[in-house]
């Protein structure tokens, strides 16, 4: 199934240009096994993640009445077996998530488009879903009210604080649940508990990966290594060297 269309999901075009920033030890472990991280929210740092602000709380009691807090604690509940995989939007590099995703000189950063993401999720059965992150203040006084079909966990889990503006940040999200074995018993007890850590997504990473940029410290010597993980794993994208950091050629530019 794969990637699905969500009316109350904003998916940017499909030429739009992604980059997902990441220390060589993430990168070889994705090569290796065939898939993309997806984190459950708790994971994050960040304590506001799927946090409802203000207008979707007024937007819920609105519509919901004395059954607000029932839907409230739904979207909580949802929240934590959803998971997510974070991507930066932009045509070019961009030197923040250089610095802020690649802790070590063995930086690298691969480079993609929503379109091919979406194709490269083809293999994966679950609903998965794709959309750009929302810079809002939570604590703000609502403006609106929501209309019905548009409350959905979903605007929480793709809110952030205006803080994090800087991230220009697309979200590849999809429900873990576990799965019971073929063989148990029929009177086994249909139990959801929240996990506690994300599980790697299979992806087509030949679809999915344009190029692979090495960070702007990253040894030349170590360059092979990309190259003899990416031939072990079926693929040969162009391996190029970032431009974030690169000093001019002179002190003027002619024009």
């Amino acid at each position: 199934m794969g990637y699905l269309l969500h009316p109350d999901i904003q998916t940017p075009p499909t030429d739009t240009v992604i980059w997902r920033y990441m220390d060589l030890p993430k990168f070889l472990q994705m090569l290796e096994q065939g898939g993309l991280y997806f984190a459950v929210l708790t994971e994050f740092s960040d304590k506001w993640e799927a946090v409802l602000g203000r207008e979707l709380t007024h937007s819920i009691a609105t519509h919901f009445g004395g059954a607000s807090g029932d839907v409230i604690q739904l979207f909580q509940e949802y929240s934590k077996h959803t998971a997510v995989n974070c991507w930066y939007q932009g045509a070019g590099e961009s030197v923040a998530m250089w610095e802020l995703y690649t802790k070590t000189e063995y930086g690298v950063a691969i480079k993609s488009t929503v379109g091919d993401l979406m194709r490269a999720l083809s293999i994966y059965e679950p609903e998965v879903f794709v959309g750009s992150v929302e810079y809002e203040d939570h604590t703000a006084a609502p403006t609106q009210t929501l209309a019905q079909r548009n409350i959905t966990p979903y605007k929480a889990i793709l809110q952030k604080r205006t803080c994090y503006r800087h991230e220009c940040e697309l979200r590849v999200i999809t429900e873990l649940l576990p799965r019971f074995p073929d063989d148990a018993p029929a009177d086994t007890l249909a139990v959801h508990p929240f996990p506690e850590h994300g599980s790697v997504i299979p992806v087509h990473l030949e679809t999915l990966i344009h190029t692979v940029t090495t960070g702007p410290h990253y040894p030349g010597w170590a360059r092979d290594l990309l190259a003899s993980a990416l031939k072990r794993a079926g693929i040969n994208p162009p391996i190029v060297e970032s431009d974030a950091f690169r000093p001019p050629t002179s002190r003027f530019i002619e024009g």
